[in-house]
């Protein structure tokens, strides 16, 4: 992954990339300094989840704009335009994964407004169910845990249901709040080869805009100081736990 620099040598690159790890890294002492001070392991529990919300949320902003501004550094250098539009929501039937913690608390904390969350939470509970039962299924033919999540997640598109918060346009109702997962999503072909059955075809050219080693670590690092709320990785399970701290946000 560190050959990334071979191929991305543009000064916007390196600026996106510096301000990215800068903010990352500094995030990251912060909590760790928290940690100290609190004379535990991991900086953010139950216990001042409520305390720290506001610098959780502004630090999510802060880094979803640092990512998109990555993401321009290096979408401008493909050879080939993407495709991905308005309205096309294919790739909104996936089931998202690697949802870091921060993000998870930053969109419930604006989902908790609306007057539809329970209809959301149960919508996400379905969704999670429903992937847990493809999980499971795996497991019992002898598969591995990574073999039957990559098996499950491929049976989860194959499902079709979309996301919850896409309308009925295609269009998603939190776009602003979206998570890196669904940020870092891309196709050079039109979105009707984002299918189930097109997905793995020649037709079919998507790709997922990864970070460097580097900031990866970093963001791994911070996502270690949440620990403590024993937030899923998922993105439909993850919402689900927050809401589960609902009590704890709300004061």
């Amino acid at each position: 992954m560190e050959a990334y620099k071979e191929y991305f040598p543009t000064k916007s690159y390196r600026i996106a990339e510096m301000r990215l790890s800068s903010l990352l890294r500094a995030e990251r002492d912060r909590l760790d300094a928290l940690a100290a001070t609190l004379g535990r392991e991991f900086a953010i529990g139950p216990d001042n989840l409520r305390e720290q919300l506001p610098r959780i949320l502004e630090f999510t902003k802060e880094y979803h704009a640092a990512y998109d501004q990555y993401l321009k550094a290096v979408l401008v250098q493909q050879p080939r335009p993407i495709q991905c539009r308005p309205a096309c929501g294919n790739c909104c039937h996936h089931y998202p994964m690697s949802v870091e913690p921060f993000e998870l608390i930053y969109m419930y904390n604006e989902l908790r407004k609306r007057d539809d969350l329970l209809l959301l939470m149960e919508s996400c509970q379905m969704r999670s169910d429903k992937f847990e039962s493809f999980f499971e299924a795996r497991k019992d033919l002898g598969l591995s845990e990574d073999e039957a999540e990559d098996g499950a997640l491929h049976d989860y598109f194959s499902w079709w249901r979309v996301c919850p918060f896409s309308n009925a346009v295609g269009d998603c109702t939190v776009y602003p709040l979206r998570t890196v997962s669904c940020r870092m999503y891309f196709s050079e072909t039109d979105p009707k080869y984002c299918t189930p059955d097109m997905l793995q075809t020649e037709k079919n050219d998507s790709y997922i805009v990864y970070m460097p080693d580097t900031v990866e670590d970093a963001v791994y690092g911070i996502s270690e100081h949440y620990s403590a709320l024993d937030l899923p990785e998922s993105f439909f399970g993850g919402l689900l736990a927050v809401n589960g701290y609902e009590g704890v946000l709300g004061g």
